[in-house]
């Protein structure tokens, strides 16, 4: 016997209009394999004459109210993104007796907090898979396949923006720049990139996945973030010929009752699979401590791949398979701080080249205490030469003092590049 589920969907972007060609096209599937029809019974979206158009069989209206308060529909759908006015469509749909599915990573890792406990105080559920890796079920995965783990670390690359650019300044020697237009001409950047390249979206989908694998309640004013529009070719050529690559990475570590949660580009040995995911793509490497770690790997985004995650979510509610997680379990977070935070580092700086400079910039690290494990200075036929330093472990803090002061040099040109070298991320 077939049943039903009878959907409202809000937002026919991107995502939603993958969500009804999804289902258009692969209706008969969905109904062989699981034996649930999923109809859409209502649709919002501001472009009423152009969603009319697409979706003639479907009720359309451009308010949202119409939607959560609509009689005949078991679930919303949530796809237009950003807090407001998502965060009152949610919580007045689940007020409302409706299950929820949402793809919006930003309004769950600002204000998750208070979508659970709506969730938890209505009895009703939230799918939210589709809001971290796109069609990479990793929530599914956390939650399900590896429930019997204690998670010890996350470290993703979560954004196809960021990964397609710098797999271009690999394999192609581009700058950031050029990468940058060749990602916007072909789709996989925005016209404003920012969100992306600065390293947001990462930190969003960090945030969102280290709230459940851990327990905590992470507060995403704390994460420090940092984005790849300082990497040059330079630094992409020297990792790779120490044996790492440079990845925008969301990590988050449980160390001890602290967490280690950070945006930034990294160093990764090129022997671990997410050094070799490539251009629009993301992974996600999960480690438990029965398990070691477990990656993922596919489409992080897109219509496509982000509709099927939406479509899990609903085939898993109708089922009865989708279950909240023990949120009022859930404690506040202590943060690692960066007096604690320690790893190797590589900088790139650009000086002057005459004699005497490499004694003073080793000397501003030698009153930190960072200690420089090698040096290489590049010839330039320019008045700034680079130089590259590759460090021992370092307290994250003392290096920031050490090249706080490196920067304030007239010799030096610009401001110092500084990258982490995750070597914890095994090889």
């Amino acid at each position: 016997m077939v049943r039903v589920m009878k959907i409202g969907l809000v937002g026919l972007g991107t995502v939603g209009s993958g969500v009804v060609h999804l289902l258009k096209r692969n209706r008969d599937v969905i109904i062989r394999k699981t034996g649930i029809d999923l109809q859409i019974v209502i649709a919002c979206d501001l472009k009423i004459n152009e969603m009319k158009h697409n979706i003639p069989n479907i009720e359309c209206t451009t308010n949202w109210h119409e939607v959560v308060t609509h009689p005949n529909i078991d679930t919303v759908v949530e796809l237009i993104g950003g807090i407001e006015p998502a965060f009152r469509i949610i919580t007045e749909s689940l007020k409302a007796g409706k299950h929820v599915v949402t793809a919006n990573k930003k309004l769950l890792a600002e204000r998750g907090k208070e979508i659970f406990h709506a969730a938890n105080e209505a009895g009703k559920t939230i799918g939210f898979e589709a809001s971290v890796g796109g069609g990479i079920p990793c929530i599914r995965a956390l939650n399900e396949g590896l429930v019997g783990n204690r998670i010890a670390s996350i470290s993703g690359i979560l954004n196809g923006t960021t990964n397609y650019i710098l797999t271009l300044m690999e394999e192609e020697n581009k700058s950031f720049s050029d990468a940058l237009r060749d990602a916007q001409e072909k789709g996989f950047a925005e016209a404003d990139p920012t969100f992306d390249i600065e390293g947001h979206d990462a930190a969003h989908k960090i945030c969102v996945i280290s709230t459940l694998a851990y327990g905590k309640w992470i507060n995403f004013s704390h994460i420090p973030i940092q984005g790849i529009s300082q990497i040059s070719p330079l630094d992409i050529h020297f990792a790779h010929e120490m044996g790492y690559a440079i990845k925008l990475l969301g990590i988050s570590k449980l160390v001890g009752d602290e967490i280690d949660i950070r945006v930034h580009p990294a160093m990764i040995h090129r022997s671990h699979p997410l050094a070799s995911v490539r251009r629009e793509n993301n992974a996600i490497t999960i480690a438990g401590d029965m398990t070691g770690e477990v990656t993922l790997h596919g489409k992080g985004a897109g219509s496509t791949p982000t509709a099927s995650a939406v479509v899990s979510d609903l085939v898993q509610i109708a089922r009865g398979n989708i279950s909240l997680p023990d949120t009022k379990s859930f404690t506040d977070t202590n943060y690692l701080s960066s007096e604690k935070r320690i790893t190797r580092y590589y900088l790139r700086l650009f000086t002057i080249d005459r004699p005497g400079i490499l004694a003073k910039i080793a000397g501003a690290f030698g009153k930190y205490d960072v200690s420089i494990a090698s040096v290489i200075q590049k010839e330039s036929n320019t008045d700034y030469v680079p130089v590259l330093f590759m460090t021992h472990r370092a307290v994250e803090n003392k290096i920031l003092a050490a090249i706080k002061e490196i920067n304030s040099f007239d010799f030096v040109d610009g401001k110092v590049t500084l990258i982490p070298v995750e070597d914890s991320i095994a090889k």
